[in-house]
């Protein structure tokens, strides 16, 4: 049944990351974001002393947009690398552009494909939502802040989720 799983995601993922991106409503947006705020409580320490040292977290989405102008719908897919480990999920995403000011929501999650030092592919009831504010400096680059949940309702408190707000730089193809 796993291996099933496996082969549907991959399929699912390549054609994301490949069929796509021929299409003419195809966005691709490569970032690097620098986290700010972690808003997670744990017994041990504060999460918010990793955030002394400033690092970057780069990341990329693909999203295919049915519609052009005003309010845009999508689909698409998230990665999220460390370097050594980066992590790739599905993507549903909301997005509208008011002259240079660009607002963009989505939700992902569900299936998560890990590569790097730990090869793995997860289904876990586990949503990453995301909302952004961005300011286009020029017709493909902009800089924003936003905030990224960590929701997993099986587990979750929900007076008390995890989030990260980060600062980002952002070039749209």
């Amino acid at each position: 049944m796993h291996k099933g799983r496996m082969i549907v995601f991959l399929i699912v993922l390549i054609g994301f990351l490949g069929v796509f991106p021929a299409a003419a409503d195809t966005q691709v947006d490569i970032g690097l974001n620098i986290p700010y705020i972690v808003g997670i409580e744990t017994d041990d320490a504060d999460a918010n002393e990793v955030l002394d040292y400033a690092f970057l977290i780069p990341d990329v989405k693909v999203n295919y947009f049915f519609n052009e102008g005003g309010i845009r719908l999508g689909v698409g897919a998230r990665l999220f690398t460390l370097i050594l480990e980066t992590m790739a999920y599905p993507i549903l995403t909301v997005e509208a552009e008011f002259d240079k000011l660009v607002l963009s929501a989505h939700a992902g999650g569900g299936a998560f494909l890990f590569f790097g030092l730990l090869n793995d592919i997860a289904f876990e009831n586990i949503y990453l939502p995301e909302v952004t504010v961005a300011y286009k400096l020029g017709e493909r680059f902009s800089v924003g802040t936003g905030a990224l949940l960590f929701m997993a309702p099986e587990v979750a408190d929900f007076s008390n989720f995890a989030y990260v707000g980060t600062v980002f730089a952002r070039f749209t193809f």
